[in-house]
């Protein structure tokens, strides 16, 4: 063998090193794009997957203004009774007034007969409030409850995305350095 031909061997020898280099260079470039294919389909579900977050925030977010606008409307009623209450109570001790005056001057029977009804019948009228103020306070407790209830799952539905965002933002950051090395 001679000189020229051993450097034809060994350039030939180098062409199919570098042939083989060549390969493995293009398999890897195409597992590479395979790769960021991926990726950039995973990042698109995440973007998908944030607009539903948003999307469910802001449903949130019109859930507790209504809980809020519920709240004012409780609020609002519970004035209002309260303000029928000190009537009541305004009422109660005018006519307890009467009521010992009657008794303090010791009117005639026919008039102590027609202010105890008077007082029996504002007893009624009070048992009948009261019995509202009762019902009313029974549903108020009701809406708290059903009220603390729904804030309770709005906290864990946000600590849920929140964790979600987390996890997410670990995948990304994985997939970065992956891509990236």
């Amino acid at each position: 063998m001679t000189m020229s031909e051993a450097l034809l061997a060994q350039v030939h020898d180098r062409l199919n090193a570098m042939d083989g280099t060549l390969q493995k260079l293009v398999n890897g470039q195409e597992r590479l794009e395979r790769e960021q294919i991926a990726i950039r389909q995973e990042q698109e579900e995440i973007r998908k997957e944030q607009q539903e977050i948003r999307r469910e925030q802001q449903e949130i977010r019109k859930e507790q203004q209504e809980i809020r606008k519920e709240q004012q409307e409780i609020r609002l009623e519970q004035q209002r009774l309260r303000q029928e209450q000190d009537s009541l109570r305004a009422g109660q001790t005018e006519w307890n007034g009467i009521a010992a005056a009657l008794l303090r001057y010791q009117k005639t029977d026919a008039k102590l007969e027609a202010l105890t009804a008077d007082v029996h019948q504002l007893h009624h009228e009070f048992a009948s409030l009261k019995q509202t103020v009762d019902r009313f306070e029974q549903k108020m407790n009701s809406h708290c409850e059903q009220l603390t209830a729904q804030i309770e799952d709005i906290k864990l539905d946000l600590n849920f995305i929140a964790h979600r965002t987390v996890d997410n933002e670990r995948i990304i950051y994985k997939l970065k350095e992956r891509l990236f090395r």
